[in-house]
């Protein structure tokens, strides 16, 4: 039997090997082993596929862009209904591509949000494959691969092994394997992006983004793949648009009324955001973003690639231009954010309380505790940002970065078991359990202060919650 994180990995590849399915313009086919399942199975697939992710895949950790990301992305799903969680990703991959895993797994390359236009456009594709989740698209897949063997299994891992060296002869030798002709499976997908357009626009709408920005962008999409020579936008092969679909999405938005409703047209978290990609990530700010900068923006940018060199140069941190910027934008916190860095950078310790108070008006944004507990270490003072990070990180629902920053400041204090520990959080937290277990078990012998009592019936605690999950697995 194969491993689950084996196919989690698998069915990963297949969602975002951009080369894989740009050589065949063919859509997501979905992976043999998703079904119609209930909430425990898709828990346990959720798991797998979120630790292929941090496993397998140069994720972006920028904590000031996964926030901006997440805030749209919860003005999307608390228009849905539903109480469950979506996670956010974002793939270091100047791609343009976005996907939607299981578990309200959702995916963002870099590529793509650096190519928006606008926040609409970034939130109609957040909207779209939020839609393919609340639609069961992944689980309804497995309806119209039912009779997929174990050599049709064994077909998919060769044409990704072959695929990593010729795409095209990888997914040929995968659809040999199949039982099904491509037409039913390109119909099958053309249903559910309908479905995904249908029903994304309107949780577009509801968050107060324009409606239109969907049909929009996509037509930009494909307008512009006819510049491309031998390939396309991954975005395009994933999700075919044509112009029935793009009519579609226009008639859908035309069912809001848009002539009486003001949307927000002010852009500037995107562009800071797209700033910040082209300085932390391998993709390249578009021209579109680089010719139309504003002063403010000029300002950000200077700061940050000030800021990221190898060898700090106070003279190039420009904090006045940051003030200046503050008081025209007094409520975009991507500016208040970047000043109490500089100031952390110049030794300015005003920057701590700065974090108070960006924490005070924003307890929800990931990226103000994790800021804040790196300048309190500039300021010497580990203490209090291990104090800091314990007392914050459990409100998050992603804990991942803010642990990882736990365990390592324990490390850097050779509180061996204690780094130990957090950093098993952080790894369950992304569902691995086999990494979590094995960091419990190197935590516990390091676990010998007075005050680590609670921390190992905390361990105990969790390592039975870790056996009863992995039961249920391997019935």
């Amino acid at each position: 039997m194969l491993n689950k994180h084996l196919l989690a990995t698998l069915l990963l590849a297949l969602l975002t090997a951009p080369a894989l399915w740009a050589a065949n313009n063919l859509p997501d086919l979905g992976a043999p082993d998703l079904k119609d399942y209930d909430a425990q199975t898709e828990s346990q697939l959720g798991r797998a596929f979120a630790t292929a992710l941090h496993t397998y895949y140069d994720l972006d950790y920028d904590p000031e862009t996964l926030s901006y990301v997440r805030r749209i992305g919860e003005k999307i799903t608390a228009q849905i209904g539903k109480n469950r969680y979506f996670n956010f990703f974002v793939i270091d991959n100047p791609e343009i591509n976005a996907f939607a895993g299981p578990n309200g797994i959702i995916g963002l390359h870099t590529g793509l949000i650096a190519n928006a236009q606008s926040e609409d456009e970034l939130a109609s594709v957040i909207a779209h494959e939020v839609a393919h989740v609340t639609q069961r698209h992944i689980s309804r897949s497995y309806h119209y691969q039912s009779d997929l063997t174990i050599a049709s299994i064994a077909s998919l891992i060769a044409a990704l092994l072959v695929g990593t060296q010729d795409p095209s002869a990888g997914i040929a030798t995968y659809m040999g394997g199949m039982s099904l002709s491509i037409q039913q499976q390109l119909k099958n997908s053309r249903i559910h992006e309908n479905e995904a357009d249908h029903f994304g626009i309107e949780y577009l709408n509801q968050a107060g983004y324009d409606p239109y920005a969907m049909g929009d962008f996509f037509a930009r999409l494909s307008k512009a793949a006819q510049l491309y020579e031998g390939s396309i936008p991954e975005m395009l092969s994933t999700h075919p648009v044509t112009e029935d679909r793009l009519a579609k999405a226009d008639d859908r938005a035309r069912q809001f009324n848009r002539e009486n409703t003001r949307y927000n047209t002010d852009n500037t978290p995107l562009k800071l955001i797209q700033l910040r990609l082209g300085v932390t990530t391998r993709t390249t700010v578009s021209q579109f973003v680089t010719d139309n900068l504003e002063p403010d923006q000029a300002c950000y940018l200077k700061n940050i690639n000030a800021l990221h060199r190898h060898t700090l140069i106070p003279e190039q941190l420009d904090r006045t231009c940051l003030k200046n910027a503050i008081q025209k934008h007094p409520n975009e916190r991507l500016y208040r954010i970047l000043l109490a860095q500089v100031k952390t950078a110049l030794n300015d310790i005003s920057a701590l309380k700065d974090y108070d108070y960006l924490e005070a008006i924003y307890p929800t944004d990931l990226s103000l505790p994790y800021r804040h507990a790196q300048a309190l270490v500039a300021f010497n003072q580990p203490e209090k940002a291990i104090q800091l990070l314990t007392q914050k990180t459990p409100h998050f629902h992603y804990q991942y970065l803010l642990y990882t920053l736990l365990a390592k400041l324990y490390a850097d204090q050779n509180s061996t078991g204690r780094s130990y520990y957090y950093e098993a959080l952080a790894n369950y937290n992304i569902g691995n359990l086999d990494k979590t277990t094995y960091l419990l078990k190197q935590a516990k012998p390091h676990l010998n202060r007075k005050d680590d009592a609670k921390i190992k019936i905390k361990i105990e605690r969790l390592q039975a919650q870790i056996e009863r999950l992995q039961a249920q697995e391997s019935n």
